[in-house]
């Protein structure tokens, strides 16, 4: 059997929602037949501390931690996070981040000078391949602003073509309260337009 693994970092805040994505993509992973594990690092306990989701998802996978440098795909909730985290990404992978600038309280001492553009900047030099999402409008505009990881997974499942629509629709289904899934399926299918119309080549 050939064995196949693909590994997705998770960078995010607390209150957004990381583990959440995580635990759907893993739901999507069992719905599809195949292997998934996940973990994670907390940062500071309370709201808005740093929060880092592994997932990896396969034919035969055994734990869900990965080194730096071998992360295909890696989904930033924020963009600080997002960069705090670049390095586990592997030279071909494809970062996939939300427009959101919400740094976590670390970054006073970190980064006291870093502005938004200026994170931007700093993650566009760090990989040719990066794809920066309107995260947060999309979620409104389905209904939910807390929906704003279900855009990322609808961003991630464009560039990585993992999942079956119908998969993901269940998975959100385990994964989510029942008040949750309707604005949840509606802001996954809106990140995957908008990843799907910018990943498309030119013609």
């Amino acid at each position: 059997m050939i064995v196949v693994i693909v590994r997705i970092l998770i960078a995010s805040v607390g209150g957004q929602g990381g583990l959440t994505l995580a635990r759907t993509i893993a739901e999507a992973a069992v719905v599809s037949g195949l292997s998934a594990r996940t973990g994670e690092t907390l940062g500071m306990a309370q709201r808005y501390g740093s929060v880092v989701s592994y997932v990896q998802v396969g034919t035969e996978v055994y734990t869900p931690k990965f080194l730096p440098g071998e992360a295909d795909y890696l989904v930033g909730l924020e963009l600080v996070e997002a960069l705090r985290n670049i390095h586990y990404l592997k030279e071909s992978g494809v970062a996939l981040v939300a427009d959101e600038y919400r740094p976590p309280f670390t970054m006073s001492s970190e980064r006291p000078q870093s502005t938004r553009a200026e994170i931007l900047d700093a993650l566009k030099s760090s990989t040719s391949r990066l794809l920066v999402v309107p995260a947060r409008r999309l979620a409104v505009e389905a209904g939910s602003a807390r929906a704003l990881n279900m855009v990322m997974l609808g961003a991630l499942n464009a560039a990585s073509k993992l999942f079956k629509h119908s998969v993901v629709e269940e998975a959100i289904k385990r994964a989510l309260p029942p008040r949750a899934v309707e604005a949840s399926i509606k802001a996954y299918y809106s990140g995957f337009k908008y990843a799907e119309s910018l990943l498309e080549p030119s013609k």
